[in-house]
């Protein structure tokens, strides 16, 4: 999905995972503003190899 926008909004413990996840083959285009992130299993924001996504902080 293109252009998604996502603001204040606090992620903490993604004790199974990461706090934002864009799994392969994954497209299009997110904006994170005011997001705090945290205590996650495997980093704050992780782009799988093979995916489209783009996420600007």
């Amino acid at each position: 999905m293109p252009d998604v926008r996502i603001s204040d909004v606090t992620i903490d413990r993604s004790n199974n995972g990461s706090g934002v996840l864009a799994m392969s083959g994954a497209r299009g285009s997110a904006t994170l503003t005011d997001v705090t992130i945290t205590g996650s299993a495997e980093g704050d924001v992780r782009i799988e190899p093979g995916s489209q996504f783009v996420i600007n902080r």
